[in-house]
């Protein structure tokens, strides 16, 4: 009986090409689903994640209500302008599920989060496809999508940035989709999805133009009878797309002028956080202009950063030399829609100077039409012209590859070969980093030197390390309650009797400290029970500060700072300089603070350049750099002797002053005035090189250099209070300025808090004295209505 012949490998994958590809794209993103559902629990809760429901929430009150308060009055400025087109079915899913459980919501949460973000790699598949009619190539781009491991991590806990890259993705798939079929349904739906990216985030807002002007030149092409139904489409796209912005924002319904507000506020969002960029901590409103380009291309897997590159290159190259195509080929726009998704975005970042938080993350929506050049560019190497111009490479090759189709094979092998090799190598870091894949960087940074990346780049922005911590903490510690400072969201994704063991509680009564790592102040030089490594870096520890090795390091290093530092300033805490920082040291340290809004104490610390001119550009209108920090983002160690320190860096630049302190909710606690000359001062009179006094009174007096230093160690309370006088004579009275030749004296009469500095508890003054030659000076401290406190009179000798 004959048999059937069993189909070969080669028959099996030609078959695919009868199943549509939309099925094949489908069945990857079941795939991925599958995955993610498996690996949902090893992700944490970001910041945002509680804060957007937050705002969902107060949202859904005011649609209930009507009572706008909750929007307008209690939610940060900013917040009160996002778009709640993400977080408005979210918030209905939990309502409709019944959830209750901290952890159920938060799962649900991410699970609708990772299955958005698989749509829209769906999406970015069948744009590829649609435009260059390859399914490998659309799936290659569909996997580059889905597979940059920073995205893929964030696509479980970011509910705000993910839910863009995705719908921006869709909106361009209806795009396209509107433009095939140039029906008023399809253009419909095109402006319901540009208006959800728009509610989602401002940078939507550049699809309206890049749409209408497309729809403008077919309008331009068309004949008489066709430009009323192109009228009309454009218009309803319009009207959907500003309505869909109007309808999902419910802040805009009484006012919506207040849309014009919120491109504004948060195109320059008013939190500033600081970034640690190449090893220079810059604050987020004032970034180098090349900060999204470099983390766009030291975080993008290599082999996808080459074919989006690539891919750049070859629609340039062909709206360059084929210019009249671009305006009239609605194929060729469509693929320099992508382009201008891309480029558009990030010159306006760095023309107007946004502020940017963290790494990239505002900006990970440029990673989906980066996929879609990629693919362009994967297609144009398969499709190279081996044989003419610079390509004649082709003639080199054997014979029997030479043959036109054996070497357009040969090129599509290779070509996709190398695609290929990429996502492997790219899934293969995926799982490494499990479940850290939000710190992934490629072979463009050091990857193999310990501690690299954590010096030089912004590591565990959004603290996902919490969750490792509090489970290693759970497993170490199987019995009893842990108390754990500082607080973190990660807690309530944990199981409820997890949940109960961990207490947390301020830094003076913890067990320990959990310490992520934002930037290189984080990581504090001390014993760690855990350290939670990526690439050798150190992106969180966990502290015991009642071990006997913790507490021995931490008090060698206060002892450190205490012995070795420079002491410039003492209140509530003494102030040092110690290896190019700012220390704050306190022998007794009270607990934390707050008030009744739960808002903790701040530090604030304004540096105030010798030259103006060295101040960032974001400071010269207020005259000093603002370097303000929590409590929390900076190393705040407290032990049971009550001994704790904060650090700060200062700038490269000279500084002149430096004006710190703390205040909770507006109210200062204490504060401190450096003047940092009148220290350069003291140091030196303290090494001899001013030499004796040239007069001793209540204060000691020395001349050099045409200053005049007042110096008064220790300076007790009420010591500098009193008014300074100071009369210069002159050794010719015809030097005297006009308004001194009457009392035949120079008046240079001063205040000390104009002049002077406490110095650690050592009052320093300093005065410039005319430039004329001087006979004598006569000076000292007096209360109007008593007279003088002290006096001293000297020849200046000049």
């Amino acid at each position: 009986m004959p048999t059937l012949s069993q189909p070969s490998p080669i028959s099996r994958l030609a078959l695919l090409r009868r199943v549509p590809f939309w099925a094949q794209a489908l069945v990857l993103c079941a795939l991925f689903a599958i995955v993610g559902v498996a690996v949902l629990d090893d992700y944490g809760v970001g910041w945002d994640d509680i804060f957007q429901r937050e705002i969902a929430i107060a949202n859904a009150n005011y649609v209930i209500t009507g009572d706008i308060s909750a929007l307008s009055q209690q939610l940060d400025p900013a917040y009160r302008y996002y778009g709640m087109a993400f977080e408005m079915p979210l918030l209905l899913a939990e309502r409709v599920l019944g959830l209750r459980d901290s952890r159920d919501i938060h799962l649900t949460r991410h699970l609708l989060i990772h299955l958005f973000f698989i749509a829209g790699g769906f999406a970015c598949g069948m744009l590829a496809y649609r435009t260059l009619g390859s399914g490998w190539v659309a799936a290659l781009a569909m996997l580059m999508f889905l597979l940059h491991p920073r995205l893929y991590a964030h696509s479980f806990f970011n509910t705000k940035d993910i839910p863009f890259a995705a719908m921006l993705l869709i909106a361009l798939y209806l795009t396209r989709r509107a433009f095939r079929r140039d029906a008023v349904g399809a253009f419909l739906l095109c402006g319901i999805g540009v208006g959800l990216a728009i509610n989602l985030r401002p940078f939507g807002l550049m699809l309206l133009p890049m749409i209408l002007a497309m729809r403008g030149l077919d309008l331009w092409q068309a004949g008489r009878e066709e430009r009323k139904r192109i009228l009309m489409t454009g218009a309803t796209f319009l009207a959907a797309a500003l309505a869909t912005v109007y309808i999902n924002h419910p802040y805009y319904w009484e006012n919506p002028l207040r849309f014009v507000e919120g491109v504004q506020t948060l195109s320059q969002h008013p939190i500033i956080f600081q970034n640690l960029f190449m090893g220079e901590i810059h604050t987020s409103d004032a970034l180098p202009w090349n900060y999204i380009p470099v983390w766009f291309a030291i975080t993008a897997p290599p082999v996808a950063l080459l074919m989006g590159a690539i891919g750049c290159a070859a629609v340039c190259w062909q709206a360059i030399t084929r210019p009249l195509a671009a305006l009239r080929d609605r194929e060729t726009r469509f693929r320099i829609l992508p382009l201008g998704c891309v480029v558009l975005p990030v010159a306006v970042v760095i023309a107007l100077q946004l502020n940017t938080l963290g790494d990239w993350r505002h900006m990970y929506f440029l990673w989906g039409p980066f996929c879609l050049l990629a693919a362009v560019g994967l297609r144009s190497i398969a499709n190279i012209r081996m044989k003419v111009g610079i390509w004649k490479i082709g003639e080199w090759l054997p014979g029997w590859v030479r043959g036109g189709r054996r070497l357009h094979m040969a090129q599509r092998t290779l070509a996709y070969g190398v695609a290929g090799f990429g996502l492997i190598t790219t899934l293969t870091a995926i799982a490494a980093l499990h479940p850290h894949q939000q710190v992934y960087f490629n072979a463009l940074t050091d990857t193999n030197t310990p501690d690299a990346l954590a010096e030089r780049y912004t590591l565990d922005y959004w603290r996902m390390s919490y969750l490792e911590a509090y489970r290693h903490l759970l497993a170490r510690y199987p019995d009893g309650v842990l108390r754990v400072y500082p607080h973190d969201f990660a807690v309530r994704i944990l199981p409820q009797n997890d949940r109960k063991r961990i207490t947390l509680s301020p830094p003076h009564e913890a067990d320990f400290y959990v310490h992520p790592h934002i930037n290189r102040r984080r990581l504090p030089d001390l014993p760690a029970i855990h350290s939670i490594q990526v690439y050798g870096s150190r992106m969180g520890h966990i502290f015991a500060p009642n071990s006997d090795a913790y507490r021995d390091a931490y008090l060698a290093e206060y002892s450190d700072v205490a012995s070795n530092g420079t002491l410039i300033a003492r209140s509530d805490f003494d102030i040092y300089i110690h290896k190019g920082e700012l220390r704050y040291l306190n022998a007794n340290c009270a607990p934390l603070r707050t008030n009744d809004n739960e808002d903790f104490v701040r530090v604030f610390l304004h540096i105030f350049p010798t030259d103006l001119a060295d101040l960032p550009p974001d400071s010269h209108e207020r005259g000093f750099e603002n370097r303000d920090f929590h409590h929390i983002d900076v190393k705040h160690l407290t032990f049971s002797d009550g001994k704790c320190i904060y650090k700060q860096s200062l700038p490269d630049y000279p500084i002149e002053r430096i004006r710190t302190g703390e205040h909770l909710g507006g109210e200062i606690i204490w504060r401190a005035d450096i003047d940092l000359a009148a220290q350069a001062v003291y140091d030196s009179i303290a090494t001899g090189d001013y030499g004796a006094p040239v007069a001793q009174s209540r204060f000691d007096l020395y001349l050099r250099d045409n200053i005049l230093t007042y110096l008064k160690e220790p300076c007790g309370e009420g010591d500098a209070d009193a008014r300074f006088f100071l009369h210069i004579f002159p050794a010719d009275p015809a030097d005297l300025p006009e308004d001194g030749r009457e009392l035949d004296f120079a008046n240079l009469d001063f205040q000390f808090a104009n002049h002077g500095a406490d110095i650690g508890g050592k009052c320093v003054a300093t005065r410039e004295l005319p430039d004329y030659a001087i006979e004598r000076i006569r000076t000292g401290q007096f209360v109007s209505g008593e007279g003088h406190l002290w006096s001293a009179e000297f020849a200046a000798g000049r």
